[in-house]
């Protein structure tokens, strides 16, 4: 499926025209998307952090953070991505992870209101890709877990659903035991044992933290918020 050509138009506003000029060069056509947040948020009207790039296999991050910024003093470097602070919303190039299509992208992500991307096609033209169940599900404001196969920290979907989960959205019985399904699932059980509480939830702390050491979960979510009993 496509965004609508309204949502497609809209969301390409709120790119900056330097990196807009730059996908729209016919060097470019195919190689550079747009994915995740920003296209979420433009839809939903819901605040715009940042705005990840993505790029296929054959391209360098630091080469198109070089051409959108060339004073590298206002490049934030981690293992993830080139996050650009000179622009507003923060450019993110990402480096951990490239593609060969679009369409990689898209299903690399873990729920479904995040599969979205918009890139320039070989004919010059914008065009765009997204889940099936995108409009739906962000309609719903409702998680749905896509089980992806993805190079990525165990505890990464768990923590972006706090955080979606504190914004509103809710997520269905299935998908969150998929989330901790992913969690747990290198959990070596014959070191620490399931019915040690305490040892396994130590563990998983430690998990979370490697995803996001700055995380800071809001302390007024209490287990009764989350309907655990």
């Amino acid at each position: 499926m496509r965004l609508n050509n309204s949502d497609l138009e809209f969301v390409k506003r709120k790119i900056p025209k330097k990196l807009v000029a730059l996908m729209e060069g016919p060097e470019w056509y195919d190689k550079i998307f747009i994915a995740g947040g920003l296209i979420r948020s433009s839809v939903t009207g819901e605040p715009i952090s940042d705005i990840d790039v993505f790029i296929t296999t054959d391209i360098k991050p630091i080469d198109i953070a070089l051409l959108l910024e060339p004073n590298t003093e206002k490049h934030f470097v981690t293992d993830n991505a080139i996050t650009i602070t000179s622009f507003k919303p923060s450019l993110q190039i990402i480096n951990r992870w490239s593609f060969k299509n679009p369409g990689e992208v898209v299903k690399s992500f873990d729920f479904t209101i995040a599969c979205a991307a918009i890139f320039v096609k070989d004919s010059g033209d914008w065009d765009s890709i997204i889940d099936d169940s995108f409009y739906e599900d962000l309609a719903a404001r409702r998680l749905v877990y896509r089980y992806p196969i993805r190079n990525e920290d165990a505890g990464g979907s768990i923590l972006r659903v706090l955080k979606f989960y504190q914004r509103g959205y809710r997520i269905p019985l299935d998908s969150l035991a998929g989330v901790i399904a992913r969690l747990i699932k290198d959990f070596d059980v014959k070191k620490i044992p399931l019915s040690d509480e305490k040892s396994v939830a130590h563990v998983l702390t430690g998990l979370l933290i490697e995803v996001d050491p700055n995380a800071i979960i809001d302390e007024s979510i209490t287990m009764e918020d989350h309907n655990v009993q």
